[in-house]
């Protein structure tokens, strides 16, 4: 049985994954009038994807190896968001509460996949699938 943290955790990514999505789909129209359709696809898509793969393979696949991962693409989120706050270019209104709010959740997801109990849960079910 998955500890709470885990479930928690696996929650809080599917919110910031679906904040991905619900600001992807708001930020459309003038990404795609920037940068044309295919690079707004791509630059979405791809992280969007990774965010949801990493989740489950760190959650439904106990995988430690996932959870760095997902580590590592939640640290160049928080840089991302932290330069725009820096320079003055986090939107305001709506997509601005939203893009905070998704850096927020994704924090903490990681947080709580770090907790003591989730890692001793990796540990075990990497040896349950060793054996």
């Amino acid at each position: 049985m998955r500890p709470k943290s885990v479930v928690l955790g696996e929650r809080l990514s599917f919110l910031a994954i679906i904040l991905l999505v619900v600001l992807a789909a708001l930020g459309w129209g003038e990404a795609v009038a920037q940068y044309g359709a295919v690079i707004t696809i791509v630059a979405n898509v791809i992280p969007i994807a990774l965010f949801l793969a990493a989740t489950l393979i760190t959650t439904r696949g106990a995988s430690f190896g996932g959870l760095i991962f997902l580590i590592v693409l939640t640290v160049f989120n928080l840089l991302g968001f932290l330069y725009q706050v820096s320079v003055g270019a986090l939107a305001e209104g709506v997509f601005g509460v939203l893009t905070a709010v998704q850096a927020a959740a994704s924090l903490v997801a990681v947080v709580m996949l770090s907790r003591p109990n989730a890692r001793a849960w990796y540990r075990t079910m990497s040896e349950v699938s060793d054996a």
